[in-house]
């Protein structure tokens, strides 16, 4: 049996593992500026630090949100083998799947599960994200059963993740810089009293 690794290669999906995390990177055939993110369950929102964003039913227990989420979750919807690839993925595998540009990224979290962690070694995980990356590519290339309207600006959880990143960055700089002013003011100040 091949390793995931393998099997992975050979599908063009490229996996980076963190802590407790595991990404799938695949590529979709899409080049229009796209960001939205799929999750099962409705009560996922909650525990989402990007509930606000707008969220659209594709069927009962499988959502999608972002600014472009009720155009996608009408063509997702209409798609049956796209639904069932996604609700697979989300069910029993990743907790989230994220649509953005030409790019699907699947989070999977390792204290709940593994992408080789069933009887398929990650076959049957790698199929459905290569099925849900095929099918969100004919949507965006306008051969799906019912046409997206990509035209509203790409406004969903990629675009809030890269920012919060430069904006933690950003953060840890400004606050060494004030530490060490601190640091910088206080001896000069003692070196003043004495």
């Amino acid at each position: 049996m091949q390793s995931v690794n393998e099997m992975a290669r050979q599908r063009n999906v490229s996996i980076a593992r963190l802590q407790g995390l595991e990404v799938a990177t695949i590529a979709v055939d899409c080049t229009k500026p796209v960001d939205v993110g799929f999750y099962a369950k409705e009560k996922m929102r909650f525990l989402n630090p990007l509930s606000w964003l707008p969220q659209a039913q594709i069927r009962p227990g499988l959502f999608a949100y972002g600014k472009q989420a009720p155009n996608v979750a009408h063509a997702v919807a209409a798609d049956s083998d796209l639904c069932a690839a996604l609700d697979l993925l989300l069910t029993r595998y990743a907790f989230a799947v994220e649509w953005c540009d030409a790019t699907l990224h699947a989070r999977v979290n390792t204290w709940a599960g593994t992408i080789d962690g069933d009887s398929t070694g990650g076959e049957r995980f790698l199929s459905n994200l290569e099925t849900v990356a095929r099918h969100l590519g004919d949507i965006a290339q306008g051969r799906s059963q019912v046409a997206a309207d990509l035209s509203t600006p790409a406004f969903g959880p990629t675009w809030f993740r890269s920012r919060a990143m430069v904006g933690g960055l950003l953060t840890g700089f400004v606050g060494a810089f004030l530490f060490l002013f601190a640091v910088i003011g206080l001896i000069t100040l003692r070196r003043m009293v004495h």
